[in-house]
């Protein structure tokens, strides 16, 4: 259907995928290895028709299940119909509704600590810094852990995601069907120890006082006959956030960081803002934009379930539709001037639905949206506050890819002293 490199292209960010996009009016075919049958879409009236299409219609596709060894097969980003939307009924008070009252504060304190772990005056790579806070934040939210309970939780985490983050758990998901991810000792290895520390904190909420978290709120749920939720999907659900700290957040945050500290107009501003206390409209308007023009996943994908037309195009039960996002964020009758940097085309209305789509979009739209942009733009304040940040790499950092997510090739390099 298409050009034999669109696949290696999609993984490697390689500009060729935009180009093809841009020649062929923002759809265009191709066989994917251990996919088969996909379109790959950018133009904002297909994204749209595809995110609208009902369940049964078009369902969570290969980018959502290739998560599924590390959140398991009850994470919400692998349910459909009505077992996904009762989940993400459940876990919506926790994640999105009570933010704004429950966050703030805790996040401050967080990215305060984060800052004043920070090396002065010498280049270092800031991103592994804020992937460590961020999963603070994140154990903190979902289990309630203090910082002294969360020692335990850190090496296996790591070994974890270090698996989950390599071309090589895409690889062997794509060949899950001869036996490549069951014959994996290291990566099953990192998994049972990361299960046995939820099921013990699932275990000993069960035996006390459940909580108003996350985790409490999913072993308070019932379901039609009145009994708890099986501890393996509750594992999942918490499972599911942590690993989105670990990509969309952390990734994000690091792209946002790199932006800023390349553009000193962007710097000075964002951090008059926090010194005057003057709100946060510029630091989201910063957010928005970085997550604009540096998406920390690459793309995401649905599946049709029945034939589909899309695009004068009758697409067949199987075929995967692949929403490619920098190819979107970067159309140019969205975004005048698009390869630009520049945060002020937010200030006078938030993004829209179909033309910035970071977390995903539709139903699947990621349930921590709200508490990333939070945490980002917290983080985003303080650290500017706090410290005088300058970059420690020539140019911009390339982008370094794993799996569908990707990051500051160099780590997001800076110089950072006290303010």
């Amino acid at each position: 259907m298409g050009s034999g490199v669109l696949p290696a292209a999609l993984l490697t960010g390689d500009g060729v995928v935009e180009r093809r996009l841009r020649r062929t009016g923002g759809m265009s075919g191709l066989w994917f290895p251990g996919i088969g049958r996909a379109v790959l879409v950018s133009d904002p009236a297909l994204v749209r028709a595809v995110m609208r299409a009902p369940a049964g219609v078009v369902a969570a596709g290969p980018a959502n299940r290739v998560q599924e060894p590390v959140i398991g097969p009850s994470g919400l980003a692998r349910l459909e119909g009505a077992e996904h939307r009762e989940i993400r009924t459940l876990m919506a008070p926790s994640v999105r509704d009570r933010v704004p009252e429950r966050l703030r504060a805790a996040t401050e304190r967080l990215a305060l600590r984060a800052a004043a772990r920070c090396p002065s005056g010498v280049p270092f790579p800031l991103r592994p810094l804020l992937h460590g806070a961020l999963m603070e934040a994140v154990l903190e939210l979902t289990m309630g852990l203090s910082p002294e309970r969360q020692r335990a939780w850190r090496v296996p985490l790591r070994e974890l995601f270090r698996r989950a983050d390599s071309y090589e758990i895409t690889v062997r998901y794509a060949l899950r069907h001869v036996g490549a991810l069951d014959w994996w000792p290291s990566y099953h290895r990192a998994k049972d120890a990361c299960d046995r520390l939820i099921h013990a904190e699932i275990d000993r909420r069960r035996d006390g006082d459940e909580g108003d978290d996350l985790l409490g709120a999913l072993l308070r749920a019932r379901d039609d006959d009145d009994l708890p939720l099986p501890r393996s999907v509750v594992r999942d659900q918490v499972m599911s956030m942590i690993a989105g700290a670990r990509t969309t957040t952390a990734n994000g945050l690091a792209w946002v960081f790199e932006r800023v500290v390349r553009h000193p107009e962007v710097l000075r501003r964002v951090t008059g803002e926090s010194e005057l206390g003057e709100g946060d409209a510029y630091a989201s308007a910063v957010t928005y934009e970085a997550l604009r023009v540096r998406p920390p996943v690459a793309f995401f994908g649905r599946v049709v379930r029945r034939p589909f037309e899309l695009g004068g195009r009758l697409l067949s039960p199987g075929t995967t539709i692949i929403v490619h996002l920098r190819t979107l964020h970067h159309d140019p009758a969205l975004y005048p001037g698009a390869a630009t940097f520049r945060p002020e085309r937010w200030l006078d209305g938030r993004p829209a639905g179909y033309g910035w789509m970071p977390f995903g979009g539709g139903a699947h739209t990621c349930l921590g949206d709200r508490l990333a942009m939070v945490q980002m733009r917290t983080f985003l304040q303080v650290f500017t506050r706090e410290l005088a940040l300058s970059p420690a790499w020539p140019g911009d950092e390339p982008v370094r890819w794993k799996a569908v997510s990707n990051s500051p090739g160099a780590g997001c390099r800076v110089i950072a002293r006290p303010r």
